[in-house]
């Protein structure tokens, strides 16, 4: 029996590209033959992956498995329904189209295109959401609820963690009070939210702050939105754009902020809240989709954008000891159910279900 992971794109630092790889090796460890097809690759997926033009589902055997992961619209499709293998579909979400008419109309509709073909992917002998939230979408687009699961992303925080010790983007800011958003600069991220919270707690509570927005810039207009807006809140020095950023800054900012902000209305599963709980970063965060399956019990949520709110939390998160003390408790806790070694046996627990070994 073979496994074959069929996907759009495997490329460094890329949350979906390392889920696929740590479940390549866990399959290699558990003594499967296995491979990964995909459809375009940089310079590392390239190295452990094939373009998915040799792939040929006529040659799978019946009691091979194919697990194509779902995120973005592609073609490569065609070769998953094509498949006589077993197959297990795992659904990483795809963005809404409403969140990005307003700024790349092509960006949208491809997302729209994405979304529209869920349904037609439902023939399969298993579907995982990487959440609960991405698994109840899957049940809404018509899969059957009795073959729908949850596998979580793998999340190297350990490799992460073992990053840290260096100064990153915050040198010289030790003395202020810095608040961390993680995420690609995009529209259902809602950075603009983010950024009119700092703005109120800067402003009205504490003057000797900073924000950083760590992540790659995506669409033009959304990013001149975001600039004008630094510009009319008079933010400058204030709000810091790095951009994308090694593993080593990356483990840097999470180590050296103070708390971790999210105003994102729209999340598959957010791997910056597993990684911030690795690095005792309390998480205030607004409750949206994939989040509160994410977090569970743990860090600060919030129902509403009241941004004087939300910046009345972040000052409790730094005044506070005992709340700050109870947020990291819980997320220490909660952090236990993405360990690799939990995550590895809900994947056997997938495996097995497909193979017959338990239903």
């Amino acid at each position: 029996m073979k496994v074959r992971q069929l996907c759009t794109r495997v490329e460094f630092g890329d949350a979906v590209s390392s889920h696929v790889v740590e479940i390549a090796r866990a399959l290699s460890s558990w003594g499967f033959e296995n491979e990964i097809f995909t459809n375009t690759a940089d310079e590392y997926g390239s190295q452990v992956t094939r373009p998915d033009c040799s792939y040929e589902p006529e040659l799978d055997a019946p009691d091979d498995i194919l697990i194509y992961h779902y995120s973005v619209y592609c073609e490569n499709y065609r070769q998953y329904l094509q498949s006589p293998a077993k197959r297990i579909l795992i659904f990483h979400n795809i963005t809404p189209e409403r969140y990005f008419e307003a700024y790349d109309k092509g960006v949208a509709a491809f997302c729209g295109l994405g979304r529209r073909l869920l349904g037609e992917l439902k023939g399969c002998d298993l579907a995982l959401g990487d959440s609960e939230f991405n698994r109840l979408e899957l049940v809404e687009a018509g899969f059957d609820p009795d073959r729908t699961g949850v596998l979580p992303i793998f999340v190297d925080y350990e490799g992460l963690r073992r990053a840290a010790g260096g100064a990153g983007p915050m040198d010289g800011y030790d003395r202020s009070f810095k608040v961390l958003f993680v995420g690609r600069n995009v529209p259902n991220k809602r950075i603009e939210d983010v950024i009119r919270a700092f703005y109120y707690y800067n402003r009205c509570i504490n003057s000797d702050s900073d924000l950083f927005l760590v992540g790659a810039s995506w669409v033009d207009r959304y990013d001149a939105q975001l600039q004008w807006l630094l510009d009319s809140f008079g933010l400058w020095g204030r709000v810091h754009f790095t951009g994308r950023v090694s593993d080593a800054d990356l483990a840097a900012c999470y180590e050296k902020s103070d708390v971790f902000l999210s105003m994102s209305e729209h999340e598959g599963f957010a791997v910056p809240l597993v990684e911030s709980m690795a690095f005792d970063l309390p998480i205030v965060a607004y409750r949206s989709t994939a989040i509160p399956y994410t977090l569970g019990k743990a860090g600060l949520m919030f129902d509403t954008k009241d941004f004087a709110m939300v910046g009345e939390l972040l000052e409790g998160v730094r005044t506070d000891g005992k709340l700050r003390e109870a947020v990291i408790a819980s997320q220490r806790e909660r952090l236990e159910a993405f360990s690799p070694a939990s995550v590895r046996s809900q994947l056997e627990l997938a495996l097995d279900r497909v193979r017959g070994g338990a239903q």
